[in-house]
């Protein structure tokens, strides 16, 4: 049987063997592996044999045509996570906050080659972070995993698109069901105690349960406050990411947003103006700053934290069950929506984008007592709303 002749992309090459002194023959293949349209592209490789080097030419060919060819890569998944880093339009709290995100991905998957990452290794990365088994940290919550699970996906569906891996391994993955939790909301007599305690950062509290953020509050100027015009204008927050404070603009169009207050609030600002002025006096060239809202007794800002365990502190000597500062921004949501206050509306006071993430998020009816604060609610925080 006559042999079968090469295709024009095999070349022969006769070469001296160096460990035998003796001439072999190499056989070595040239590809084109641009799709149509595209700017001439190939690909060299040189095999022992002609039966492996027509098996790669054929399989090369069949790739390009049906476009789920791609060249080989060194890349690693660290260098694709700081590429899509490097190429993203964030905020920078944001960007803090993915790459923190990411680095358990970078931690567990670092050094292995992108297009050699499996559905598998990203599974099992996830239940190692979610049963608390991954080395150096805590168990993280349901919410975290599928955040990084999303984020896992940006970066395989980057390196999809740049052609470097023929398809996104996490894309078919499921998020991972959310731990089932209600979030607690102050009864009405318990949100009373905290509004009629008097403390130094009574107003910050009070804040808390009209609805701001901890960042909004912690970022928050007296230049935004105008207790004229009674009104405050959310236009920077300090978040804490890691070991830093970034201080940014707010997350969204709709964070940034201008809100009129009632008059008990106002006089309750008043009061802590009045008291920052007389600490500014008191502690003379030692005071520094003072801008913010949430300040030392030197005008120091706050550090984010700081609030958290202030109010758990605060509410742990009023004899309030524990309730973490952001239900303050529950109850919030939670008792304008009792009172009959449009979703819409309630959405714009909070300043979210979604209606239906306030409704589905922050707005609850859980129990007798709650209900009952619906109706029972006091004028000077319902009625002017």
């Amino acid at each position: 049987m006559a042999r079968q002749q090469l295709p024009p992309q095999i070349k022969t090459r006769d070469v001296v063997d160096r460990r035998t002194g003796k001439p072999v023959r190499r056989y070595v293949v040239t590809v084109d592996v641009a799709p149509p349209g595209e700017p001439r592209k190939q690909v060299k490789k040189r095999f022992t044999t002609e039966r492996e080097a027509r098996s790669f030419l054929a399989t090369t060919q069949a790739e390009v045509a049906r476009g789920t060819y791609v060249a080989a890569s060194s890349t690693t998944v660290r260098q694709a996570v700081q590429d899509w880093l490097d190429t993203r339009q964030l905020k920078p709290t944001t960007l803090q906050s993915y790459t923190v995100v990411l680095q358990a991905l970078v931690d567990e998957n670092g050094d292995t080659q992108v297009q050699k990452l499996s559905e598998a290794d990203v599974v099992r990365m996830l239940r190692r972070l979610r049963s608390g088994k991954s080395p150096g940290r805590k168990k993280w919550t349901a919410r975290s995993c599928n955040l990084l699970l999303t984020l896992t996906k940006a970066v395989l569906e980057s390196e999809k698109r740049q052609g470097r891996v023929v398809r996104n391994v996490a894309a078919d993955i499921r998020p991972m069901e959310r731990d089932a939790r209600t979030a607690k909301t102050l009864t009405h007599e318990q949100m009373l105690t905290v509004l009629d305690h008097e403390c130094r950062d009574r107003h910050l509290w009070t804040l808390a349960l009209h609805g701001l953020r901890r960042g909004e509050i912690a970022g928050l100027r007296w230049e935004n406050v105008d207790l004229d015009a009674r009104t405050i204008t959310i236009a920077e927050t300090r978040v804490a990411v890691g070991k830093e404070v970034l201080t940014s603009t707010p997350k969204s169009k709709q964070s940034r947003r201008t809100l009129p207050l009632p008059q008990d609030v106002v006089d309750v600002l008043k009061a802590a103006r009045r008291a920052q002025r007389a600490e500014r006096l008191k502690a003379g060239s030692m005071y520094q700053g003072g801008e913010h809202l949430a300040c030392d007794e030197f005008g120091k800002p706050y550090h984010p934290d700081k609030l958290s365990r202030d109010w758990r502190e605060m509410i742990k000597a009023l004899g309030v069950d524990r309730v973490r500062l952001h239900d303050a921004r529950h109850t919030c949501g939670t008792l304008m929506h009792l009172r009959g206050v449009p979703i819409t509306v309630i959405a714009a006071w909070l300043g979210h984008s979604s209606a239906a993430f306030t409704m589905a998020t922050y707005t609850h009816s859980q129990d007798d007592a709650l209900a009952a604060a619906g109706v029972t609610l006091t004028a000077r925080v319902s009625e002017q709303m």
